[in-house]
């Protein structure tokens, strides 16, 4: 289940980059009204999925830091705009789950549905239980661990269908993504 990957210094492709960045944000709109009006019409008890945890995991499964940290902080400071009454939560959360999808990469195959699902399982965990540690510290409330425990177990119920049902999609676009992103560097190793 280990995976070990050559480890090399690679240059960034910049047209590849763009038309990668093109993409996402395109996929970032598409996501962003499924969350924001297809799922809360289909909420199980009242909870709905949270798209942007699944779409920046993938982002680092199969891109690489920098655009998940980009997409982390773009993603993160739109949603608190539209949603949240603190600013600065959701991109920093986003792009600690970026940062922590890339180091899952070195660690579980990506080919792997239960992989995936443990990704995505410990995405929501770091993602939800961050945001509300930090807004309970911000707003001054007082953390009800309960509650806060049953919401995240019907999220992450959810998200964990979403992979389970859109695996095939995500993985093929993934492979798209990382066959784009590192084409120029298949043939140059900086050692």
């Amino acid at each position: 289940m280990k995976k070990y990957k050559n480890r090399r210094r690679e240059k960034l492709n910049i047209p590849a980059l763009i038309f990668i960045s093109i993409i996402l944000l395109l996929v970032f709109g598409l996501l962003y009204f499924l969350q924001a009006n297809i799922f809360p019409l289909i909420p199980i008890n009242g909870i709905v999925p949270n798209l942007f945890v699944i779409f920046i995991l993938v982002i680092g499964l199969f891109g690489n830091n920098f655009l998940a940290i980009l997409f982390g902080i773009i993603s993160g400071i739109f949603i608190d705009l539209s949603y949240s009454e603190v600013i600065g939560i959701t991109p920093a959360m986003l792009c600690l789950v970026g940062f922590i999808a890339t180091w899952f990469d070195s660690l579980w195959s990506k080919d792997e549905r239960i992989s995936i699902i443990i990704m995505v399982i410990l995405s929501t965990f770091i993602f939800e239980f961050g945001s509300y540690f930090l807004k309970s510290l911000i707003l001054d409330f007082e953390i009800e661990s309960g509650v806060f425990f049953k919401i995240l177990a019907i999220e992450e119920l959810y998200n964990v269908l979403l992979t389970i049902i859109f695996f095939g999609v995500i993985k093929k676009f993934g492979y798209m993504m990382e066959r784009k992103l590192k084409r120029s560097n298949m043939y140059s190793v900086e050692l």
